[in-house]
């Protein structure tokens, strides 16, 4: 087991098509949900329930871990990625779109009516986003082996 290289940690990024987003509640439980990454200039961004847990936690602390993770079936292989940083919501209507078309591109799908949906909406945005502050990885390689990702 090792720790991962800044570069192997993007690549593994990268290459999961889902996140764990690790918030804690007003009373201290942990509350986590998964969604599909994808990357809007500096953040890690999401889309997700604008009236969820998520939503609900941060308004006491904005602190999150995103966490990506990748195993091959056997568990002769696995990486992960832990991601510290700070979270909200963005309501601008120009990134809501790009971020719906961004994760269209990830996706493989055209979002535009759900784009449009929530463009109309100004009460809360599913448009989350996460300023990563700190990245940290390990994974089942031995010391100076290069990371091969399935």
């Amino acid at each position: 087991m090792r720790e991962l290289t800044g570069e192997e940690a993007t690549a593994l990024m990268g290459r999961c098509n889902w996140a764990t987003i690790c918030t804690v509640t007003a009373a201290g439980l942990p509350y986590a949900v998964e969604a599909t990454p994808f990357t809007m200039d500096e953040y890690i961004c999401f889309m997700i329930n604008p009236r969820g847990g998520t939503w609900t936690n941060l308004q006491h602390s904005d602190r999150v871990l995103l966490k990506y993770t990748l195993a091959a079936a056997d568990l002769s292989f696995w990486a992960g990625v832990s991601c510290f940083g700070r979270g909200d919501f963005l309501k601008d209507e120009a990134a809501l779109r790009e971020g719906w078309r961004l994760l269209g591109e990830v996706m493989g799908t055209d979002y535009s009516r759900a784009a449009e949906t929530f463009a109309r909406c100004q009460e809360r945005t599913p448009l989350f986003r996460v300023r990563v502050e700190e990245v940290t990885g390990r994974c089942s390689g031995p010391k100076g082996e290069s990371l091969r990702l399935p």
